[in-house]
């Protein structure tokens, strides 16, 4: 048969095994690799040892979370990969089977849905003609199901000290992030067709837009179905195009996407030479690192992909766009929509790179490997003392 697919420390639980058929049941990997715990995504087997059950005969079995009480407790529900017929008979053969499946969006959501906290405690009931044991006999060996963990990186260059005017307020900064190793950021397009211009020796030019592409109404005549044409030379920092900033900057350097930018690439961009080698990268560059499960990762990556698809209008302002600092900001807010005790909230006021700093020294990680560790803060690039005349 196919394996299957879905889908607090309690007081131990020790059953008395008044069986005449179920000796024992263990959980492994799906390489029979003992296990005490895994995470949501992983591949898990349940094996159970039997006796006087007739070669080739079949036992019924259910999952289920322990809640401490056994009518409190949660059944997951397994289908046949690739059908929707349910996963719920194991053959024996030799007094020997095991059930296998590919732990899912079955247990996240009854992790989400019914407040489990931050795991499942499983354990398999079986069943052979008329007889029902839960296995395992303890509690102790309940399978500790969780989701998996991901590493949230912000990145944030503070304006040089020699700033002043709105350099030192916060534009000459920029704040990034990345999900794992997918970077994404955001910034302001002056070259809306890539050729270079405006720049100190030529002007802008007219570049026809097309506003689905931004979901934006430029001509604001009512709809975003329109090709507008743009004078390169009115864009500001208060009012432009959205672009990814770094992220293009490094895709160009590796004829790749900004999609396909990797946080790893950035690292290596920003510890270029800001002058020679063109980054203009001049200010103090802290790193920033915490855990998130893997539901709210998804939540933080589903706002940047939607982000890139429509990138809008950057702006200082924030009733008239976004930019570098509001982006990593509402990304990171998405996956925390709820405040709960005052952890990982970023306020509205927070506008500047040096703000998003301040906030995220309180952040703590959420994954259960993590819990509740402060964010890790380094900096890696100290501002450079050639800067502005290299």
């Amino acid at each position: 048969m196919s394996p299957g697919v879905e889908f607090d420390i309690k007081k131990p639980i020790k059953r008395k095994l008044l069986s005449m058929y179920f000796v024992r049941g263990w959980w492994t990997d799906k390489h029979n690799r003992p296990i005490k715990e895994a995470g949501i995504g992983d591949t898990i087997r349940f094996h159970i040892e039997t006796e006087h059950v007739d070669g080739g005969d079949e036992i019924i079995f259910a999952v289920y979370d322990s809640d401490g009480a056994e009518f409190l407790d949660d059944k997951l529900s397994l289908t046949i990969q690739g059908t929707t017929n349910d996963y719920n008979k194991v053959k024996i053969i030799g007094n020997k089977g095991f059930i296998e499946w590919t732990t899912g969006e079955g247990s996240r959501a009854l992790l989400l849905e019914n407040f489990e906290g931050d795991e499942l405690e499983l354990y398999v009931k079986c069943e052979y003609k008329g007889n029902i044991v839960s296995l395992p006999h303890d509690s102790d060996n309940y399978l500790l199901l969780y989701e998996k963990e991901v590493l949230i990186t912000v990145l944030i260059e503070l304006p040089h000290s020699k700033e002043t005017g709105w350099g030192a307020k916060g534009l000459a900064g920029h704040s990034a992030m990345a999900i794992g190793e997918q970077y994404f950021d955001y910034g302001p397009d002056y070259d809306l067709n890539n050729n270079g211009t405006p720049n100190q020796n030529s002007s802008g030019e007219i570049v026809p837009m097309n506003e689905r592409d931004y979901d934006v109404d430029f001509n604001n005549d009512g709809d975003k179905d329109d090709i507008v044409n743009i004078d390169e030379n009115t864009l500001d920092f208060k009012n432009a195009p959205g672009r990814p900033w770094w992220g293009e900057m490094v895709a160009k350097r590796l004829n790749k996407i900004p999609e396909d930018v990797k946080l790893s690439e950035v690292l290596s961009f920003i510890n270029l030479d800001w002058y020679n080698d063109g980054t203009n990268i001049y200010g103090k560059v802290h790193k920033i690192e915490f855990y998130v499960k893997d539901n709210e990762a998804k939540k933080m990556m589903r706002w940047w992909q939607e982000r890139y698809k429509h990138l809008k209008i950057y702006s200082v302002f924030p009733w008239a766009g976004e930019q570098c600092t509001t982006a990593v900001k509402s990304a990171i807010q998405d996956a925390f929509s709820f405040k709960t005790r005052g952890e990982n909230w970023i306020p509205d006021t927070t506008q500047t790179p040096k703000g998003l700093l301040e906030d995220l020294h309180a952040f703590v990680s959420t994954s259960k490997q993590h819990s509740g560790q402060l964010a890790k803060i380094t900096v890696i690039k100290q501002e450079d003392i050639d800067w502005p005349n290299p």
